[in-house]
């Protein structure tokens, strides 16, 4: 097993030996510097997996530094330590180095030990994720080139269509299921996602699902139409994607969120929506993930949005959500009932969520039951998944992730 390589840059020698000790001790290779000059210099011949640097420091500092080793080194993970965590700090950090994670001063060596674990779990996901892109980019050129092959074997069948009507069905079939392997290596990036958001937040692994699983009996009762029911099926279960850019200090804080803190809980759902951008056949996904915390009193965010302005998807997930957050333990409080738990919804219907998905949803608990009080939901909803793999191009990657169940193979 090859060893991980990090590089500290910090113009303390103290806090630089002892660093240096504690990564070695655990196994890491370690090479250190007292400056960012320094460290430029050694990243022309060494290639650390891990980057953590003081940001400040004479001459140059920590946040110059990630600037320029995000231009010339951008697969490096990047960590920052600093005395003077801020709102601003983060930002211009974020926005100029694309830093992994902020380390408070003074630190825990064990806390930042952990850090330093999670960062490299981070690398190498993020490792594999350019390794699937590269192999999606070759599959996509050969899947256009024979694209354009059968596109001319269609137009010369065309000229003798009487005789070789047979033939030019047959390439039709051949096209829409190229279309079909394209869509499935576009999932491909969003399964990557996927898995890197469950292993960034286990706490609450299995969320996703659940509301997937309530949403589809909603759309049901409300009878969404066949599109409507595709969208909401993706939206529902990727609702949350754009948590992966939520710090672990914030996403799994016991105690109360600062107002700085929850507004970067605020932006996942933008985050989550900006990701899905460069796949154009989940646009409407898209605007349903952006969507999913407005409130149907136009108290919600990102922009405000009332009552039917809000996609049906939208609100559907909405209700589905905080039933579920209301249900499960969380770092900084335990679940509630489900009693407890419709009564909130109800008291906020015409509210926070909208009267006709309430409504919807307390026949759907009536009749089919919630995860935690119905032990015999957990078939029911397996043998969905199953079903449900099958009918959406890159759901089985994702659902072959779940610890929680396993899936049978096709038949």
């Amino acid at each position: 097993m090859t060893t991980s390589k990090i590089l500290i840059v910090d113009d303390e020698p103290d806090i630089l030996e002892l660093l240096q000790e504690s990564f070695e001790d655990a196994g890491y290779y370690v090479i250190t510097a007292l400056n960012g000059l320094e460290a430029l210099s050694l990243l022309e011949h060494e290639q650390p997996d891990i980057i953590l640097s003081d940001n400040r420091m004479p001459g140059m500092s920590g946040i110059e530094l990630m600037e320029e080793i995000r231009k010339n080194y951008p697969d490096s993970i990047r960590l920052l330590m600093t005395g003077y965590a801020d709102l601003n700090i983060a930002i211009e950090a974020i926005n100029r180095g694309w830093v992994y994670k902020f380390i408070t001063k003074p630190f825990k060596m064990e806390e930042i030990l952990i850090a330093i674990r999670r960062a490299l779990e981070f690398y190498e996901i993020v490792r594999q994720k350019k390794m699937l892109e590269a192999q999606i980019i070759q599959q996509n050129q050969i899947l256009e080139k024979r694209v354009i092959e059968r596109t001319h074997e269609l137009q010369h069948a065309t000229e003798e269509l009487e005789s070789k009507n047979s033939v030019l069905l047959k390439q039709k079939e051949e096209i829409r299921r190229l279309y079909s392997q394209l869509q499935r290596s576009y999932l491909g990036t969003i399964t990557s996602l996927y898995f890197a958001l469950e292993a960034k937040d286990q706490y609450t692994r299995g969320h996703s699902e659940r509301v997937f699983h309530y949403s589809l009996h909603m759309g049901k009762e409300l009878d969404l139409n066949l599109e409507e029911m595709v969208y909401l099926k993706y939206a529902a279960l990727l609702h949350d994607l754009g948590k992966i850019g939520i710090p672990d200090s914030i996403l799994l804080k016991p105690g109360k969120l600062t107002p700085d803190e929850y507004a970067t809980i605020q932006n996942h759902s933008s985050v989550g929506a900006s990701i899905l951008d460069p796949i154009q056949f989940l646009c409407q996904v898209k605007e349903i993930i952006r969507h999913h915390h407005e409130h149907y009193d136009g108290n919600g965010y990102p922009d405000g949005l009332t009552a039917n302005n809000i996609r049906i998807q939208g609100r559907i997930i909405a209700v589905a959500d905080a039933f579920d957050a209301m249900r499960s333990d969380r770092p900084y409080r335990k679940a509630r009932t489900r009693e407890k738990a419709l009564q909130e919804l109800q008291k906020y219907a015409g509210k926070q969520f909208c009267p006709e998905c309430v409504e919807a949803f307390n026949r759907v608990i009536s009749e089919v039951g919630d995860f935690y009080d119905d032990p015999t939901l957990e078939k029911q909803y397996a043998e969905e998944l199953q079903f449900m793999q099958y009918e959406m191009p890159g759901m089985q990657e994702i659902f072959s992730f779940s610890k929680k169940r396993e899936l049978p193979e096709p038949v």
